[in-house]
Parts: C-alpha cells; structure tokens; sequence
C-alpha cells in the first residue's frame, strides 16, 4: 500500500508498512475516545437543557404572581385613596355649604338634642377651623352644646380669632335689653353682637384671650390685649370673670373691669344707670372709662 504525502510540491514514499498499521490503531483509539467524549458533553447539554427548559416556565409563573400581586395591592391603595379623597372632599364641600347657607334665622334648624354632635360641620373654635379663612362658620366648643354662628378673624396677630363685637358706622344700635345682649343681635355682614352667652360657653370650657382693636376715622390703629379672658354665667350676671396681662398700644382701660358684672338698659349692675347714659351695655364702672359704642373685639 502506497501512501503518497504531499509536501511543499514533493512527493514522498513511506516504506514501512507495519509502523503505519501501528499509527492507525493509535488514531483510531484516539478518535473514539474523542466520540465518546464528544457523545457525553452533548449528553450533558440536553439534560441541561431540559432542566433549564422545566424551570424556566416555572420560574416564570411565580413572576406572573409576583407581578400581579403589586398591581392588585397598587389598585387597591389608589382605589383607597381615591375614596378617602372623595369623603374629605364630600364632608369639607358638605361643611362649607351648610355653612355658607347658616344665619342667625337658620340655626333654628340646628337645635340639638343631647349627644348630638356637629363636629363633621362646625369647629370648636376658630383657631381650629382648617380653612384658615375669614368668614362666618358654625361654632361648636363641647359635645352637647348647640353650634351657633360666629365670624372668624385669620388675619390679625395670626388669626384665631371669634369676633364678638363688631362696630364701625353705627348703623345697628347697641341700646338693647338683657335678653338682646345674652342671645346676640345684628348681622356678621355689618355691625353685630354674639352674645353673652355664647362667650361665657366659650370662655368657660378652655382657656381664651381678648383682642380689642379701635381704628378711627382717619385710620390711626391701636389695639389692646390681654393673655386671659372669661366670663361667667347668666346667674353671676354675666360677670368680667377673668382678665389677664395687657400689652398693645391703645392703654390698659379695661384695668379696673375684671369682676364686674354685665348691665343693660333694664338690668342696671352698675348701681349708677351707666347703661342708660351711654346707651349701651357693658361692665360699667362709676366713672366710665370704655365706650361700647366704639369697640371692636
């Protein structure tokens, strides 16, 4: 047998025949170790494969679940959030609607009877009311009291304020009776009084200051306050219970009040008919130092 090599153009002849059996034998047995080598490694990559190929779907499914579990639980916080929304938006427009309907004619309709309770549309004070707007809104200090109507101030000395005279040209007269004194009268869209018995409701279920500002007709301001304020009840004749430290600028005349008792024009207190000389009502003393007539707190 004739091999023939080709080598850089050459032709060369390989004699001996029995060395080439030998190198055939060993070739062989090398390439089928290498079969078999060969047959292993594809052997190992389809069982792989397979494995990978099972878990993936797997794999797969419990993404899916994951997936859809934080878009269930996103829905329901939005769908949550949402209602919230609603409510507040609900009760607040609820709230600022009955309030803008309310005057003093229609709080007829608010007549509570025990446990009944307002808070969903009233505040229990002005320094509470969220809005923070100047306006009227239903006032309703405790459980169980009947709300009522006051105008809250939001602007001066950082707001927090219920008005509770008001006076400016004189258009309403303040020469009224004990019972016009203790329920209110006038209007919050002019001149006006809340009422003794609203502020001793007021000042008797928590601490309260008093804010007198005076501005006359060329527009000079002053102002007067004091850090605690109350008054006592129909029984006590409405007395000046309370009134703390002054500071401001228009003088402390209110420095010989505290104690004295409410007077009118036909419940004198005062023992000298203050009420009737000054035409109006107020915590008179003998020689009479504040004029009602022209004072806004």
């Amino acid at each position: 047998m004739l091999f023939v090599a080709k080598v850089d153009g050459a032709e060369q002849n390989i004699p001996n025949s029995s060395f080439i059996g030998a190198e055939y034998q060993l070739i062989a047995a090398r390439l089928d170790d290498l079969q078999k080598t060969l047959t292993d490694i594809k052997l190992a990559m389809k069982e792989e494969r397979a494995t990978t190929e099972g878990k993936l779907p797997d794999e797969l499914n419990l993404l899916q679940h994951a997936i859809f579990d934080k878009l269930t639980t996103l829905q329901n916080q939005s769908n949550k959030m949402v209602i919230e929304q609603i409510a507040n938006t609900t009760a607040e427009q609820s709230r600022k609607e009955i309030q803008k309907l309310a005057s003093k004619e229609d709080l007829a309709l608010f007549k509570v009877d025990p446990g009944l309770y307002f808070r969903s549309i009233s505040t229990r004070s002005c320094k509470e009311e969220t809005s923070n707007r100047t306006g009227e809104f239903l006032i309703q200090p405790i459980q169980n009291d009947e709300p009522f109507l006051g105008y809250c101030e939001q602007t001066a000395f950082g707001g927090g304020w219920l008005v509770f005279q008001y006076r400016y040209d004189g258009s309403v007269d303040f020469y009224r009776n004990w019972t016009e004194y203790r329920d209110g009268f006038g209007s919050m869209d002019g001149e006006f009084w809340l009422g003794l018995e609203h502020l001793h409701r007021l000042t008797s279920s928590r601490k309260h200051e008093l804010l007198v500002e005076l501005t006359d007709f060329d527009g000079n301001y002053k102002y007067a306050r004091y850090d605690e304020f109350a008054i006592g009840s129909e029984e006590e004749q409405y007395p000046l219970e309370k009134l703390g430290s002054y500071t401001g600028t228009a003088g402390d005349s209110l420095y010989d009040h505290e104690g004295l008792q409410f007077s009118t024009k036909d419940q004198d207190n005062a023992y000298w008919d203050h009420a009737t000389e000054w035409k109006g009502g107020w915590w008179f003393v003998i020689l009479k130092n504040v004029d009602s007539r022209n004072v806004t707190v």
